[in-house]
């Protein structure tokens, strides 16, 4: 796809927000599930809590390593304006896909273990998704 045509972005943008509502969705089909439950654990309350909150940290940290690398190295390669669009779109891919990897895990655990604090960190790494979402301005600054 050329550069030029924007429809790109657009479709970026939609694969973006349907993988949003897509979490969404499993998020609240799992709480409408687990809703009277008594909760298990796989250790114990507070140690499976930690497990998952720093299972999350490390996959936030890890997306936005990945992006500042990208940014980084984005300019040292040849004809970079021309790839601009392909090499974007690949890096909102990879990073987007390192946080919906968190989210589901943690959305799963919530459905095994009939806890809901699992869940309340899917909202947090939901606002995570949202926040590394593909903008124009972000495409802008880094390619132009």
């Amino acid at each position: 796809m050329a550069l030029n045509d924007g429809r790109w972005f657009q479709r970026l943008q939609t694969i973006f927000y349907g993988l949003l509502m897509a979490q969404l969705l499993f998020a609240i089909v799992v709480w409408f599930l687990i809703r009277g439950q008594a909760p298990r654990y796989f250790m114990d309350g507070e140690t499976d809590l930690l497990v998952v909150a720093g299972y999350a940290v490390c996959m936030v940290g890890g997306a936005w390593f990945i992006d500042n690398f990208r940014k980084r190295t984005v300019r040292r390669q040849r004809n970079f304006r021309e790839r601009a669009a392909s090499s974007y779109r690949a890096t909102v891919y990879v990073r987007l896909a390192i946080i919906e990897s968190a989210t589901l895990l943690l959305t799963a655990i919530a459905l095994l273990t009939f806890n809901f604090e699992p869940l309340a960190l899917v909202v947090l790494m939901m606002g995570v998704f949202y926040w590394f979402r593909p903008t124009v301005e972000e495409f802008a600054e880094r390619y132009t």
